[in-house]
Formats: C-alpha cells, structure tokens, sequence
C-alpha cells in the first residue's frame, strides 16, 4: 500500500523520493518568513490538486502540494541565497549541538584546565580521543570566556 503512495506522490510532483526529500530538508533550513510563504502557496496547490484529482486521499495531496510549494519558491530564490541558506543553517545546528554537549562535560572542561592547566587545543583533543566528540578548541574558548567569566563577575560582586 505504501508503495502506491509513493508513486502517486511521485506522479503528482514528477520528483523521485530522494528529491522528495531533499525539498523537504531545505524547507526545513529556510527562515520562518519563506516557510509561511510556501505554506500559503501549498493551500492554493492543494485546492488545484483536489480539484483535478478528488479520487486521492487529503493526506497524500497535502505532502504533494507541499513538496511542489517548496520547489516553487526555491525557484525563485537564486543559487547563491539558496547554497547560503543550505550551508548557514546546517553549520547552525551542528554548532549548537556541539555547544551542547560541551556544556554536558562542562565539569571535564574546567578539571583539564583549571587542575591539569591544558590549552583548549589540548582539551578538544581529549574530547576526540575520550568523548568521541570532534568539537574545535575555539569553540571551547568562546565558552569558556562566556561562562567563566560571567562566574569571576558574579564572585567579585560578592
């Protein structure tokens, strides 16, 4: 059953799963204002798609309507915004993700410096080697000097 969706999702939006796929991921990636523009124009898309093919299911018209919303309003976006927005909001969110995990060994971090006096390089190595977490020593720095001294200010003000 699935099967059949599938190729009518590909019938209606004329693209394969994968570039199904990739329209979705780049939805996605987009800002808010770009993502309410394509679902605005994923309404319209749906209402002309119910209207020529009433015998399929809401559902698969919905995603149908959407992909093909999604690659309407990529065309208009030329290919310098559109490769920006691609690499700005993965590097985005791997980046945050790392800060993140940083902050979990946030104990670690401040142990290797404080105690064993390692540079940051030293310590994004450790992480590599004992964490399995490939995080750049600037990325360690930066937080060190966010935390770390927002602790010296509050310690003085005491």
């Amino acid at each position: 059953m699935s099967a059949n969706k599938s190729r009518i999702i590909e019938a209606l939006t004329k693209l394969n799963h994968e570039e199904q796929n990739q329209k979705l991921r780049l939805f996605a990636r987009v800002d808010l204002e770009m993502k309410l523009q394509i679902l605005q124009l994923q309404k319209q898309l749906f209402h002309k798609l119910k209207s020529t093919h009433s015998d399929v299911d809401n559902t698969i018209l919905t995603l149908a309507s959407l992909i093909l919303a999604i690659e309407s309003a990529t065309k208009e976006l030329d290919d310098v915004n559109l490769n920006a927005i691609r690499r700005m909001r993965g590097k985005n969110n791997k980046s945050k993700i790392k800060r993140q995990k940083v902050l979990g060994y946030w104990a670690i971090v401040r142990t290797l410096k404080l105690e064993h006096n390692m540079s940051f390089r030293q310590i994004s190595e450790y992480f590599a080697k004992y964490h399995k977490l490939e995080v750049s020593y600037s990325t360690i720095h930066g937080l060190w000097i966010e935390l770390e001294n927002n602790i010296n200010i509050k310690n003085e003000e005491n």
